[in-house]
């Protein structure tokens, strides 16, 4: 099962902001459960990123009218994950 790290880093840090929908990232790295199962294992790392006041890596947002949860990351951080990936 993938971990929050193979789930962040599936959201594009190549093109900041776009939108990436739970059922997309649970289908890509194969997530038991789909949307479910994606927000389960990004519940992990968001309470440690509370616990210690520091915000989550990734933004998130649920559309009732669709029922549909999308997950993207900001310029910042995806200039971070750039750097430590490379």
């Amino acid at each position: 099962m993938p971990g929050w790290l193979d789930v962040t880093v599936k959201i594009p840090e190549d093109r900041p902001r776009f939108r990436v929908t739970g059922k997309e990232l649970a289908s890509t790295l194969e997530i038991p459960n789909g949307p479910s199962g994606v927000a389960g294992v990004l519940a992990w790392p968001a309470r440690h990123c509370a616990a210690v006041n520091r915000a989550r890596p990734w933004l998130w947002e649920y559309r009732p009218e669709d029922d549909t949860t999308s997950y993207w990351i900001e310029p910042e951080v995806a200039d971070l994950f750039k750097k430590v990936r490379n």
